[in-house]
């Protein structure tokens, strides 16, 4: 069984092939190009970015002073037979990611109970892992936030590249004619 090259995830049947790397969907298959691209980028450069995202403002609530990570918000919903969860990251301070992590206990206490066997089975465990990412405390030196860093700059190198790419390619513009 291979696992995602950028998040990590089982692949048991699909995914997208690059190269030597299987990424599980076609999302993480362009994250990982950019996260790619970052590699560039020397590491001291990239830790001094990573600082400056954990310490600037967060991006939903625009407040510092909190240190900005990457959260995790679980949920879950069930009908009958029918059971999707679901683990969705989201970068902000950790007053904004509560909040988010109380909403999907809330939606998840509603909503996941109502299928056999996997609701009932799944729905604590969402919950408790809501739980308990709101007791943690963040991490100095988080591996998503570095690979969402990745990413960002790796966005912007490659607008970069096809900037510097279509300056070249167009053609000139020849002189007026006597």
């Amino acid at each position: 069984m291979a696992n995602c090259a950028y998040c990590g995830t089982s692949i048991l049947f699909g995914g997208v092939s690059d190269g030597p790397r299987r990424y599980c969907n076609n999302d993480c298959h362009v994250a990982g190009y950019f996260v790619s691209l970052a590699s560039q980028i020397p590491p001291a450069k990239l830790d001094e970015m990573v600082h400056a995202t954990r310490v600037g403002q967060c991006p939903k609530c625009g407040k510092a002073g909190s240190p900005v990570d990457v959260y995790m918000a679980h949920r879950i919903w069930s009908a009958l037979i029918l059971t999707s969860w679901s683990s969705q990251p989201e970068v902000s301070c950790k007053s904004c990611a509560t909040k988010r992590q109380l909403g999907a206990i809330a939606f998840s206490g509603t909503l996941g109970w109502w299928g056999f066997p996997w609701g009932l089975i799944g729905t604590p465990v969402q919950i408790i892992r809501n739980f308990s990412a709101m007791a943690a405390k963040p991490k100095r030196d988080s591996p998503l936030l570095r690979k969402h860093v990745q990413v960002v700059l790796g966005q912007r190198l490659a607008e970069d590249l096809a900037m510097a790419e279509s300056q070249q390619v167009q053609p000139a513009v020849p002189p007026p004619l006597p």
